[in-house]
């Protein structure tokens, strides 16, 4: 707490509010009360938590960030699979060699976990952008848009400026992050002449250049929100690093 707001004198009101709601097991919001944590330098928003009989606060992260380090966490493991994939796997001359399924099993789960929280990054990221009752109908009615419209259209709009046309190689590589996950969620086999039903996005995955589409997606965030993500461990919020990206200009 600053010395600033040490030296407020508190009033006996808001004293005895206090000492009810340390009392009660009802929590802020049920007295229509936000809560804020104080740091060095930065104040954010927090919520309280029952657990049991103890009343807990936790700071209300922004969930871009939470996701963006995840996707990170999750490909710092990716990396390590998909080298496993690639050594260990037969290649034509080596049939006899013994064939662990995991492996692959190993790398998918990996690279579906870094590729969904990659996409989870950019909607939760314009869904915090775009105004409430942005999309009503004349009706008054609310309406579903796709993620590629309020990243194409209503960002744009809204923010005065255009992601795709200050990096078009990373506009590009947003774009395919929600398209292979989204081909992810609702992946169906493939009904061709042959038997094997997921060879095609199965091998899109291994192909996938994840470093150039993290870097992709936090400048896609950094370009209308100027340093969300940050490059070091003093960030505002959260983060976790990715020091093997060869940073493409």
């Amino acid at each position: 707490m600053s010395d600033a707001v040490k030296d407020i004198e508190i009033p006996e009101e808001s004293k005895q509010f206090s000492r009810n709601y340390f009392k009660s097991k009802k929590l802020s919001d049920e007295y229509g009360m936000d809560m804020l944590l104080e740091f060095e330098d930065s104040v954010i928003y927090a919520f309280d938590f029952l657990d049991v009989k103890n009343k807990i606060i936790i700071p209300e992260l922004n969930p871009t960030t939470i996701f963006y380090s995840n996707a990170v966490m999750f490909h710092r493991n990716l990396v390590k699979s998909k080298e496993i994939l690639l050594k260990d796997s037969p290649n034509l001359k080596e049939l006899h060699k013994k064939v662990d399924p995991k492996i692959f099993g190993t790398f998918f789960q990996f690279a579906i976990n870094c590729l969904i929280n990659l996409q989870s990054t950019i909607e939760s990221f314009a869904n915090r952008q775009i105004p409430k009752n942005y999309f009503i109908n004349d009706d008054g009615e609310e309406y579903e848009v796709s993620i590629f419209h309020k990243i194409d259209t209503v960002l744009p709009t809204i923010k005065e400026k255009k992601f795709k046309q200050a990096f078009k190689r990373d506009n590009f590589r947003v774009r395919k992050v929600i398209e292979l996950r989204n081909e992810i969620i609702h992946l169906k086999p493939i009904k061709d002449s042959t038997n094997t039903q997921y060879k095609e996005t199965y091998r899109k995955l291994i192909k996938f250049d994840f470093p150039r589409a993290i870097l992709a997606v936090k400048n896609f965030v950094n370009f209308y929100e100027p340093e969300l993500i940050e490059e070091c461990a003093c960030g505002k919020e959260y983060y976790y690093e990715l020091d093997i990206i060869d940073k493409e200009k």
